[in-house]
């Protein structure tokens, strides 16, 4: 069943769960939200698994590491998005929690929780949009019945109308970017990023004052 309650959002703050459907325009915005994704997660003690192309990665890897200790870097797990998709030969949506045992040492359903970032890309392949279709279908229903939050990220030049409409149907809400809305949302915009900028400063003051006394 299609759904009927599609919303339009600005960021991930406060989202504890959910399947958000996120078609990107900008890398640097791009980033950013994940960056908001991750520390969201290890502030409510979750596993991030971020599925991302290795120029992405690159850049994720040193933005995270400048704001993240070792032991919280270890909760962020990223696996390189093409071994994902590709891992049977042609293009398939695997459920990344079932690969969740091998990804987590000590991993159990009811002892683990994690969140999960996938950027979904493919080569040419005739029946991809069917696949997709059908896997973020089947991925909706996983993520409403373990009340889990999976954002799944398209770059905006591979989604036509069509399977932009496919997934939309498949999805309870739309990530945007916040340089890219309407002139009549830019100064609630404004205010949603400067409040993001504080979280993460907040959180890297934390971290670090409880650096300190660990060492003194």
């Amino acid at each position: 069943m299609e759904k009927t309650n599609f919303k339009s959002i600005n960021h991930l703050k406060n989202h504890t769960e959910g399947h958000i459907l996120y078609i990107f325009e900008n890398l640097e915005e791009y980033i950013n939200h994940i960056e908001d994704f991750v520390i969201s997660g290890l502030e409510q003690n979750q596993y991030s698994i971020i599925i991302e192309n290795d120029r992405i990665n690159l850049m994720l890897k040193k933005r995270l590491a400048t704001i993240l200790s070792h032991s919280q870097l270890k909760k962020v797990i990223i696996i390189n998005n093409f071994d994902f998709y590709y891992a049977k030969g042609d293009f398939q949506c695997n459920s990344i929690f079932e690969c969740l045992p091998n990804l987590i040492e000590g991993y159990t359903e009811e002892g683990v929780a994690v969140r999960s970032w996938a950027h979904v890309e493919w080569g040419d392949e005739r029946e991809v949009h069917k696949k997709l279709s059908i896997s973020e279908k089947e991925a909706d229903v996983i993520v409403s019945e373990k009340r889990l939050l999976s954002v799944c990220a398209y770059d905006s030049d591979r989604v036509n109308e069509k399977l932009k409409g496919n997934l939309s149907g498949r999805h309870n809400y739309l990530l945007k970017d916040l340089g890219s809305n309407h002139e009549s949302l830019l100064k609630e915009s404004s205010e949603e990023r400067i409040q993001l900028l504080l979280d993460r400063r907040a959180f890297r003051e934390e971290y670090y004052r409880r650096l300190a006394k660990k060492w003194h």
